[in-house]
């Protein structure tokens, strides 16, 4: 396992010339004619500056990579020179990626990789083979962003694998509602559920904390229809009624036209999602302020509620 939080002791007791794998985030990007010259910020707090002769490379700040690195002397000072660089998503597992983006970054209290096994559950629990193949297909194309991307900025669930986690919330809690309502559709909600916020992942540029291009102009509910019907139509399924049905519950799942809904719900579903959605949204943030609030007292303002204050009593 590369997870290792003693980096700088072993980079204080490298040897001249012998190769050394570590970790860390990006903070500061200098182009030169050809090489990059990077500020890294390892586990304990400290930076490192490395050079990479590859400029080939597309680098990001607030990104983790895994550096291997080889210690050299130049005019009586110590240089770090890179041979290879990769971003932790594209070679660890999601065990490893969660350890390591905790020690960088607030995560979700779900890990990356038990996200993932739930997620998956609840795909497989899906009966009608349409909403399956369209909810498997886009998960698994977009499965590492989505379990690793914040659902926000600022509103909700906004730390890594808050997305997912806000998923696997309102999953979780929607069965025991189908089984006392039990007109409603378990596939629709599970499928609307997973794919409802899947689309933030082309929403945001969570790395920048901005909106990218198609996020200012369409924004996650329109991507997320345009998603689902190139599956669909691959699939030859776009003309089904439950692809009908699953796109509304997408554009629908604001509830209302001034909270950003192109659509207000109109089937049953659409209109548990849109609750789903807005209870776990504004419980699980008034969850986690009250643990910072002494009880007796009232909240700060929360952007869920309409910045307003809340009592946490002590009961």
């Amino acid at each position: 396992m590369i997870y290792k939080k003693n980096q700088l002791q072993i980079l204080k007791n490298a040897e001249i010339g012998k190769k050394y794998q570590i970790f860390g985030k990006i903070t500061n990007i200098n182009k030169g004619d050809n090489f990059y010259n990077v500020d890294v910020l390892l586990t304990e707090n400290e930076y490192i500056n490395i050079k990479i002769e590859n400029i080939n490379l597309t680098l990001m700040t607030e990104k983790i990579y895994i550096f291997e690195v080889i210690k050299y002397l130049k005019q009586n000072k110590y240089y770090w020179n890179c041979e290879n660089v990769s971003l932790i998503e594209n070679i660890l597992d999601l065990e490893q990626i969660y350890q390591i983006y905790s020690c960088f970054f607030t995560c979700a209290p779900l890990s990356f990789d038990k996200a993932d096994f739930l997620i998956n559950k609840y795909i497989a629990a899906i009966n009608n083979s349409n909403l399956k193949k369209i909810t498997t297909i886009l998960y698994n194309k977009y499965r590492i962003p989505f379990l690793i991307s914040p659902a926000a900025f600022k509103m909700h669930h906004n730390y890594y694998g808050g997305l997912a986690y806000h998923t696997t919330n309102m999953l979780q809690i929607t069965l025991n509602l189908v089984e006392r309502y039990n007109f409603l559709n378990l596939d629709l909600l599970y499928a609307g559920i997973i794919l409802h916020d899947m689309f933030k992942v082309k929403e945001f540029n969570f790395a920048k904390k901005e909106y990218t291009k198609e996020g200012v102009l369409l924004g996650h509910l329109v991507l997320s229809v345009n998603y689902v019907h190139e599956e669909a139509f691959l699939l030859n399924i776009q003309d089904t009624e439950e692809i009908l049905l699953l796109k509304h519950l997408l554009i629908s799942h604001h509830g209302l036209l001034e909270y950003g809904a192109l659509k207000t719900p109109q089937t049953g579903e659409a209109f548990l999602l849109w609750h789903l959605d807005n209870i776990d949204a504004k419980l699980t943030s008034l969850g986690e302020m009250f643990a910072k609030t002494s009880e007796g007292s009232f909240s700060e303002p929360l952007a869920v509620f309409d910045k307003k204050s809340l009592y946490k009593h002590n009961l």
